[in-house]
């Protein structure tokens, strides 16, 4: 059995079961992360929010702009700033973000506690290991 693979399949069926989960909530699973990023940093701009989900700038436009237009963000850019959009979450997206993370974190924990694991000391040990990887 090889980690890398195992640790690269779980993440594969993360995002699958996350899309079809977020469904019935008319979310991709972009648009949740999205949602998360802008949650938890509020003020981010768009090119930083493009580099934390992957994507190109022109994808995370199109995504910001959706997610302005159904009323999940805003831009608090000053004017005159150039064309850097200054992102926090509305009300309706704290809102949609809570019921996201809710419909994801609850079914993944219960599984996790199923197998006999601490969900909160797994994630702390997943996290050690990502910042390591990361940092070096």
């Amino acid at each position: 059995m090889d980690l890398a693979y195992e640790l690269h399949d779980l993440v594969r069926t993360l995002d699958r079961e996350a899309e079809r989960m977020l469904r019935p909530l008319n979310l991709t699973y972009n648009r949740y992360l999205a949602l998360e990023i802008v949650g938890e940093h509020p003020g981010v701009s768009g090119a930083q929010l493009a580099r934390a989900l992957g994507i190109t700038e022109a994808s995370c436009s199109a995504l910001v702009r959706r997610l302005i237009a159904d009323g999940l963000a805003a831009d608090l850019a000053q004017k005159g700033g150039g064309n850097v959009r200054r992102l926090h979450l509305t009300e309706n997206g704290e809102l949609l973000r809570g019921k996201a993370s809710h419909a994801l974190g609850g079914p993944f924990d219960d599984v996790v506690r199923r197998l006999g694991f601490d969900p909160l000391r797994l994630a702390q040990t997943i996290r050690s290991i990502h910042d390591e990887l990361k940092n070096g």
